[in-house]
């Protein structure tokens, strides 16, 4: 090596100690090795300073870590932090550098606890993780950290993503990835965003890869700064994609903020529009969003691997039947699996299909009334304890299609029994609500007096207030006639306290 450098041995000493000297290759008994082509290749790049002295006061200035050497123009900006581009002197290679900035009300620990996580990204190593090559301080105290030049961030590709399932679940996946190997090694994100899932690679020609950057970067510093409701807060762009008990508590941020995050980037790059809300769009990916952006940690995917396996089962399920089945196909298919003895994999795939249907699709909610109503009890409540946000949403759109539709006679009945059991089983006050109304419409609509004693039967079991409050707005909410169909003044009588109190001077006015 000092002969390749031509120097003398003690000053290949020296030079091995400057941050910028190539990396070894391996470690021998007798120390590391290098190869001499990329040392060689330093040499000769200009990257090993020629001239003696020290460097110039304006290129310390731009170095740091004795290693980076950055440009005068950032090349981007967030809430937190400015990026700018650099050159590597260890390879020549050009980085991304972010220097913190708006630290100064941030409690030192928080700062001790952000380079701590900073030096164990150092470590880590994975194709779908950016890779933290070094930090440090500035010479006036603002930490920085380099990392791999990207061609840009996820955000900048959502328009072209939409209406292409196979390249989503592609890019999902690789999000996934990389965010399961961080949560291995203990760390949790804390602000995942399209904007910090970088794409990586040399150019257009090489197949793209995306990989998860900025961990906690974001967080570490607004939950030592004042309130999150500040402009600081809205500034940084990230409120949309943070879990609702990170707004609460942000030291609570966890895995399960992870997942919630995982759900709202998959909302934007299935609507193409910022995840501003909880509304998703009727599909295969609906599902997915709506469990993993559950407003309960308890209700969202468990991990990382669970988030994935539904985005294979979304796909797989497109693939074996969307193809060749018509909504009535599936709608007869799983119904007969109803019909038997369903296994945990039969009503699962039942409830995803349910809530992928368009509820402003007549044909997707007709085959929905074909197949719920065949749900027994024991389904029920596998899928209540499951996902009770999911199927609530399902029996909500249900309800809303039962009670303006016309059936057969013998159908009504199937329909009222299984709402019944959706009352009883479920003990949802907000269900109670919804199937009250369907049943009061279903009844009225067809004068079928068993859909009015399910009816009845539901009304006169009701106990709390909750329950109550929930009955009397359900009836107040339907046309008035059709609600004193279902309610006499014989039935009123029989009715709990609060629902008569709450029902009894409209009900008059009707008669």
């Amino acid at each position: 090596m000092a002969k390749e450098l031509g120097v003398s041995l003690s000053r290949v000493t020296v030079l091995r100690q400057r941050p910028e000297f190539p990396d070894p290759i391996g470690e021998i008994a007798h120390g590391p090795i290098w190869d001499l082509d990329v040392v060689r290749e330093w040499n000769q790049s200009g990257l090993r300073r020629s001239g003696s002295g020290r460097p110039s006061a304006a290129e310390a200035r731009r170095t740091l870590g004795g290693r980076f050497v950055i440009e005068d123009e950032t090349i981007g900006h967030g809430g937190f932090a400015d990026v700018y581009r650099a050159v590597d002197k260890k390879n020549g290679a050009m980085v991304a550098i972010k220097i913190l900035r708006n630290v100064e009300g941030v409690e030192h620990e928080a700062i001790k606890r952000f380079q701590r996580e900073l030096r164990i990204m150092e470590r880590l190593s994975h194709a779908n993780v950016v890779r933290v090559l070094a930090q440090g301080e500035t010479s006036d105290g603002k930490i920085w950290y380099a990392m791999p030049l990207a061609q840009g961030s996820l955000s900048d590709y959502v328009a072209l993503l939409k209406g292409n399932p196979a390249l989503i679940v592609d890019i999902m996946r690789q999000v996934c990835t990389g965010l399961a190997y961080i949560h291995s090694e203990g760390i949790y994100h804390r602000d995942l965003k399209p904007a910090n899932v970088l794409r990586l690679g040399t150019s257009d020609d090489e197949a793209d890869s995306w990989a998860v950057s900025d961990f906690g970067l974001a967080v570490m510093v607004e939950r030592d700064t004042d309130p999150l409701t500040s402009t600081y807060r809205q500034g940084m762009g990230s409120w949309i994609y943070t879990a609702p008990e990170q707004w609460r508590n942000a030291r609570s941020a966890n895995d399960l903020s992870d997942i919630y995050g995982l759900g709202k980037i998959l909302q934007e790059l299935v609507t193409g529009e910022w995840p501003v809300n909880a509304e998703i769009p009727p599909g295969i990916f609906r599902p997915v969003i709506e469990r993993a952006i559950s407003d309960s940690p308890s209700s969202r995917y468990q991990s990382v691997a669970e988030f994935i396996d539904a985005l294979d089962r979304a796909v797989g399920a497109r693939q074996d039947h969307e193809a060749w089945e018509t909504r009535e196909e599936q709608a007869e298919r799983l119904r007969d699996r109803l019909l038997g003895r369903p296994s945990a994999e039969d009503l699962v795939e039942v409830l995803d299909w349910a809530q992928s249907l368009s509820e402003r699709e007549k044909d997707d909610m007709a085959a929905l009334v074909r197949v719920l109503p065949w749900m027994s009890v024991s389904s029920i409540n596998y899928l209540w304890e499951r996902d009770s946000q999911a199927l609530f949403r399902i029996v909500e759109r249900f309800c809303s299609y039962v009670a303006t539709e016309i059936f057969s006679f013998e159908y009504c009945d199937t329909l009222a029994n299984f709402m019944q059991r959706i009352v009883l089983k479920t003990g949802s006050p907000a269900a109670l609500g919804k199937v009250v109304a369907a049943l009061a419409r279903l009844g009225a609509h067809h004068d079928r007096w068993h859909v009015r004693d399910i009816l009845v039967g539901i009304l006169q079991k009701v106990r709390t207030q909750d329950e109550a409050v929930e009955v009397v707005e359900a009836l107040r909410s339907i046309p008035i006639l059709e609600a004193r169909w279902s309610v006499t003044d014989f039935t009123l009588r029989t009715l709990p306290v609060s629902i008569r109190a709450g029902l009894g001077e409209i009900l008059a006015k009707a008669s």
